[in-house]
């Protein structure tokens, strides 16, 4: 019998910090959304990092499809694994600040020195670090980050334009120093976010195209440098050992590495039987079939490859079926409910899951923002402002999925889905059901993950008996990044990550300004006055307890809008490994993080000891 290793947090379990005002009139060294950060000015590193970690070694991931473009800021093009910027340092690209890993919401200086926020809230001024420089040598100044700023906003992903769109511009007030000017005052979070702006160098970019797609490696500021790469393959890493940054308290035990390694694959069942030969050290397994009894017992037994399932203190992952509510089929709420109906959550996970997931009954399921029972307090006095303009059951109800009894026989479910579809207007014609103007109830299940058929089938299969005809579209990575980009589909597997301080981020998972960009993360294309204007309230909330209040009714309205299907929640991140590595023992809030580990000798030794045995 296979075990797993469980280690983490609970997000019910974390104490977060009473909201207290943000620091203002003075430089700092870091900056909290709810007062003092936890870190002081003389910290020598993070407490969930070894200082003594080792350096040296390989560390050998996997990807899938090809890659076309070192750009990751554009919609244009594919972007080599690895470079994704997320708020906070990848291995290639940099921010003004990083993020602390064990606090809801807290940035120190990493390219910054210093940064101070305007007693009114009207400004951030953020001074750089003489000693910051790009991998040619050139320091990073105040026009570097100027020139980001504006470029993205002009040229890169729509996301940076709904991010940051609180910010009217940023001006050089110094030759290290940088200044960004708010439009607002009452967005406690937007000082925070705009030390996340990746800086990228002008000398560089200013001769170039940054609009296009390319696979001419850029300067950047980061602790690895772009060393090989053969697109479809391959791209290795180099850990830069003249990294200006190497000696910060925010870097200090990460980037263990001498060399990244990361080996494209074209679908997940080649990828994992080449992990299991060793071809690569670390899988992140998203299939519980597989990680119940795809694992070869004896690499199990003798603790070659560790099996272990990480928790931490963010809210558990959504998986959610997306509907383009682009497409007129599914503008009425009936039809959308109708179809979540025909998804048997409690037979799948059985039957498919072995029991690992749970029913996704929240956005933010897992962590005190999720909304339960019926709302009241706070929460209740936010959603009375649009009583008229959401579903009734907002109010009376408490939001649960749609559930059975796990046997596969889900009429009741499908009954009632049945009426809902009629009331609709769609009536049944040769066997299939169409609407008003005769045009038929299909839907395309769009994917690029290999076996996932598994789910959709028995989906489908509900929905036939429904006279819903349903397909499945499986095509490669490339295709299926640019029919996304371009809201190119019926339906697709996906869930915005969310975060234990939601913020301006809401704007583009939900909001109407994000429904019409390509390239944005409102996948779903919701336009919703109410959810828009929840989202603004939620960004300017004074304290906690709003924020979360806020949080919970958006999370109510979304629910009981059937904008998505919740197909279930993962409370938990699945690592397999070759048993080499060594990693701190502390999970922080954030969870765990493959930067921090490093490949420990010994465990190295017995590990290619091991392996030669086999092979004898």
């Amino acid at each position: 019998m296979l075990k797993a290793v469980c280690l983490g947090l609970t997000a019910a379990s974390l104490m977060i910090a009473p909201a207290s005002a943000l620091v203002r009139g003075k430089p700092v060294h870091g900056l909290s959304l709810y007062g003092e950060p936890k870190y002081g000015p003389d910290f020598k590193h993070f407490d969930y990092v070894n200082p003594n970690a080792p350096k040296g070694g390989t560390i050998r991931q996997d990807s899938f499809g090809t890659f076309d473009s070192f750009n990751p800021f554009i919609v244009k093009g594919t972007p080599a694994a690895g470079l994704t910027y997320l708020g906070d340092a990848s291995y290639f690209v940099e921010g003004l600040t990083m993020s602390g890993a064990d606090e809801p919401f807290t940035y120190y200086c990493l390219l910054c020195q210093t940064m101070e926020v305007a007693e009114d809230l009207s400004w951030i001024e953020y001074a750089i670090r003489p000693e910051a420089r790009f991998h040619d040598g050139s320091p990073v100044t105040a026009d570097d980050v100027v020139f980001s700023f504006n470029t993205l906003m002009e040229k890169g992903s729509p996301t940076y334009k709904l991010y940051w769109g609180d910010v009217d511009r940023v001006e050089k007030t110094g030759p290290l120093k940088a200044r960004f000017y708010f439009k607002v005052t009452d967005n406690k979070e937007l000082p925070l976010i705009t030390g996340q702006l990746p800086v990228i160098s002008k000398a560089y970019w200013e001769k170039r195209d940054f609009a296009e797609a390319s696979l001419d490696i850029p300067v950047s500021t980061g602790p690895y440098k772009i060393d090989k790469f053969e697109p479809g393959r391959f791209i290795t890493y180099r850990r830069d050992p003249n990294y200006w940054g190497r000696n910060l308290p925010v870097t200090i035990g990460t980037n263990n590495f001498d060399e990244l390694r990361i080996e494209f694959f074209r679908d997940d069942e080649v990828a994992f039987e080449a992990f299991k030969g060793g071809a690569f050290d670390l899988f992140v397994e998203n299939t519980a079939s597989r990680w119940a009894t795809g694992y070869d017992e004896n690499q199990i037994k003798d603790e070659r490859v560790i099996k272990s399932m990480f928790r931490d203190g963010m809210p558990d992952s959504p998986q959610l079926f997306v509907l383009n509510l682009r497409r007129d089929k599914f503008a009425d709420r009936r039809t959308r409910q109708a179809i979540g109906l025909a998804f048997d959550f409690e037979w799948s996970n059985k039957t498919l899951a072995y029991g690992q997931y749970e029913a996704a009954r929240s956005y933010f399921q897992g962590a005190e923002l999720a909304s339960s029972g019926v709302p009241t307090g706070e929460e209740l006095a936010i959603l009375e402002r649009y009583r008229d303009k959401v579903p009734p059951e907002v109010f009376t109800t408490p939001y649960a999925p749609p559930k059975t009894d796990g046997s596969g026989n889900a009429r009741e479910n499908l009954l009632k889905a049945r009426q809902l579809l009629t009331d609709a207007g769609w009536t049944n014609k040769g066997g299939g059901l169409v609407n008003a103007k005769g045009e038929p109830l299909e839907i395309e299940f769009l994917t690029a993950q290999q076996g996932i058929e598994k789910w959709f089938t028995p989906y489908i299969q509900n929905l036939a008996r429904l006279g819903i005809k349903g397909s499945i579209r499986l095509i490669d990575r490339t295709q299926y990044i640019n029919r996304v980009t371009n809201y190119d589909f019926d339906l697709v597997l996906g869930g915005p990550a969310q975060s234990i301080s939601p913020g301006n981020e809401q704007r583009e998972f939900w909001g109407s300004a994000a429904a019409g960009s390509p390239g944005g993360r409102n996948w779903s294309g919701i336009k919703d006055p109410v959810v828009d204007a929840i989202i603004e309230e939620l960004v300017t909330a004074q304290t906690r307890e709003s924020l979360i209040a806020h949080t919970r009714a958006l999370d109510r309205v979304l629910l009981w809008n059937y904008y998505t299907i919740p197909q279930l929640a993962v409370p938990f991140v699945r690592y397999a490994y070759w048993n080499k590595f060594g990693m701190p023992e502390k999970i922080p809030m954030r969870g765990v993080s493959v930067d921090n580990w490093w490949i420990d000798p010994d465990k190295a030794a017995a590990l290619e000891s091991g392996r030669s045995m086999t092979a004898k």
